[in-house]
């Protein structure tokens, strides 16, 4: 049962490596990246904290990050989303809350329209929210 959820999660999250039984350790990067978020959204969590989701892999295995991130909030996982990849936030965000210097500086319920530009002088802590 073990090596037949493992194979199967191998598969759906395309982990490259040179065996099933291969351990995480021998891993490149990206991979185990690929591994760590296999494991946690494996469980189907209420709660899901992904900081920095998508380090360090390629472009075809962040674009199935993001889809499974996406697939896990529209069934309901709450997601807490830390990423300096403000494309990566603002695609994947349903409401953003912007930390600088350890305080909150400015909330967003509603993302669509937001860019950078809006975000910005609130990353930068040029502006705080009134």
């Amino acid at each position: 049962y073990i090596q037949d959820y493992s194979n199967k999660l191998i598969k759906d999250f395309n982990v490259l490596a040179s065996s099933p039984k291969a351990t995480v350790s021998s891993l490149s990067g990206g991979n185990i990246q690929k591994v760590v978020v296999a494991r946690e959204l494996s469980s189907n969590p209420m709660v899901l904290i992904a900081d920095q989701p998508t380090r360090g892999i390629d472009v075809g295995s962040e674009e199935l990050v993001h889809n499974l991130l996406m697939k896990a909030r529209d069934e309901g996982s709450a997601v807490f989303l830390v990423s300096a990849d403000l494309d990566e936030v603002l695609k994947l965000s349903t409401r953003i809350v912007v930390i600088y210097n350890g305080e909150i500086v400015a909330r967003f319920n509603k993302v669509d329209g937001l860019t950078g530009k809006d975000l910005g002088p609130y990353m930068l802590g040029i502006k705080r929210e009134e």
